[in-house]
C-alpha cells in the first residue's frame, strides 16, 4: 500500500496540471469541455476509507477551482464523486469478486472500467453542469452538453490510463 502513495502523488501533480494547462484550454465547441482529474480519485485503491477519499477530493477539487477560478464548482462536484464512490464500485462488481489493492483497467477488464467510468463522470459532470447553469430553463442542452462532455471525458481519460498504466498481464506472462 506504501508503494501507491508515490504513484497517486504523481498522478495528481499530472492530472492537476494537464486539467488546468492543457484540457481546460481545448475548445472544440461551446458544448464540450473536457475533464480528466476525476481519473485521480476513481483510481485510488479500493480500501481508501469514504472520509479520507472525501478529503483528497475536496484537495483536488479546489486545486482546479484555485487554478481556473471556478468558485468552488469543482470542489463541490469532487466531494460528491468521492462520496459516491464506493457506492458505485459495489455497485457494478460482481458479487464475490476479488480485486487487486486499486483499479486497474487490464485486471477489472475495459468493460468493468467502461461502465465504471460512465457512471462516475455521468453524475460528477451532470452536477457540475447543474450548477453552473443555476437552472433547468434549457434542460434539453443541458443535457446535450452532459452527454457530449461525458463521451469526450470518458475517452480522453482512458486514453489517459492506456497510456499511464502498466500491463501487469504481460510483464507474468514474459517469465
Amino acid at each position: 500500500m506504501t508503494s501507491l502513495i508515490p504513484i497517486n502523488l504523481l498522478r495528481l501533480v499530472v492530472l492537476i496540471f494537464s486539467q488546468a494547462l492543457f484540457f481546460s484550454n481545448i475548445h472544440i465547441h461551446p458544448m464540450i469541455d473536457i475533464y480528466i482529474y476525476p481519473v485521480f480519485i476513481l483510481l485510488l485503491p479500493f480500501q481508501v476509507p469514504r472520509w479520507v477519499l472525501m478529503i483528497l477530493g475536496f484537495a483536488i477539487g479546489i486545486s482546479i477551482d484555485m487554478l481556473l477560478g471556478t468558485l468552488g464548482m469543482h470542489a463541490a462536484v469532487s466531494v460528491l464523486l468521492a462520496y459516491i464512490r464506493p457506492m458505485l464500485i459495489n455497485v457494478i462488481t460482481p458479487k464475490g469478486t476479488e480485486f487487486e489493492l486499486s483499479p486497474n483497467i487490464y485486471i477489472q477488464g475495459s468493460g468493468w472500467f467502461l461502465i465504471y467510468f460512465l457512471l462516475a463522470y455521468t453524475i460528477s459532470l451532470g452536477a457540475y453542469f447543474m450548477i453552473e447553469a443555476g437552472t433547468f430553463y434549457n434542460l434539453f442542452w443541458l443535457l446535450i452538453k452532459i452527454i457530449t462532455s461525458v463521451s469526450f471525458s470518458v475517452i480522453s481519460s482512458l486514453i489517459f490510463i492506456y497510456l499511464f498504466t502498466a500491463d501487469k498481464r504481460r510483464r507474468h506472462a514474459g517469465r
